[in-house]
């Protein structure tokens, strides 16, 4: 769920983790771009070959693509784009196994099955802005209408499927369990538990774990079952700012 260009698979490559890329969710025209140039850019099928223009803008629409990440775009509009920004945005979703908007899709198109061989872990780092002290902090309660208010969409999918992903993962600015926002968290916390979910977590500062930025998270897994689990140790921070720094850059970044 809100995959924007997937870090956490990333991260999975990144430490040698086999796993299959399995459904990905993301509305963003760029980070569908993203997504797939990421994950899955041997991918190169033609999947719009036999649909005409028309009828892939119909279900662009359908599907509920945006190019603002506020607001899905309307038939009229998606029309405007030239014939082949329709396909390979069609094409883009079809490589990634992409719902694209979570408030169009249903449990069953998670496509959740023989949890006894696969474990599944479901992402859902849900949009920080109405949280963020950057924003408005709108906040994130049920039926606010705010974007980080579709939390609830990842309730609504949990209450549809018929087998329970094993693991699920969220992180998101620390102000998710701040003074305005804690009581939506804990009655999300419930939610999972009631589910039979056992919650770990806190914030985490890369600065702490090997990156020369100050960036603190919040940062939490949800295991099906009564599971322990202890975040990662701090560990001593070596690098600089220079060190990522390149010493020789083209000229047509100046």
């Amino acid at each position: 769920m809100f995959s924007g260009y997937d870090s956490q698979a990333l991260s999975l490559k990144y430490l040698g983790v086999p796993f299959e890329h399995y459904r990905t969710c993301e509305w963003a025209i760029p980070s569908i771009q993203a997504l797939k140039d990421l994950h899955f850019g041997e991918d190169s099928t033609n999947y719009s070959e036999n649909l005409t223009k028309e009828e892939l803008v119909k279900e662009l629409a359908k599907l509920g693509i945006s190019a603002d990440y506020n607001v899905s775009l309307t038939e009229k509009q998606i029309a405007r784009y030239p014939e082949q920004k329709v396909r390979t945005i069609y094409n883009n979703i079809k490589a990634s196994h992409n719902l694209v908007s979570i408030t169009n899709i249903h449990g069953a198109d998670l496509g959740i099955v023989d949890t006894e061989r696969y474990c599944y872990i479901m992402t859902y780092s849900f949009p920080c802005q109405d949280l963020s002290v950057a924003g408005k902090q709108k906040g994130m309660t049920k039926g606010s209408g705010t974007r980080s208010g579709l939390l609830w969409e990842v309730e609504r999918l949990l209450n549809e499927v018929d087998n329970l992903p094993q693991v699920l993962l969220m992180e998101n600015v620390p102000q998710v369990h701040g003074k305005k926002n804690i009581n939506d968290f804990e009655k999300w916390l419930g939610f999972l538990e009631s589910l039979g979910y056992t919650n770990y977590w806190q914030d985490l500062n890369a600065k702490n774990y090997g990156v020369a930025q100050n960036r603190n998270r919040c940062f939490m897994f949800s295991f099906l079952g009564n599971y322990s689990y202890d975040f990662p140790q701090p560990i001593p921070l070596k690098k600089k700012l220079k060190d990522y720094l390149e010493d020789n850059v083209d000229e047509k970044y100046y």
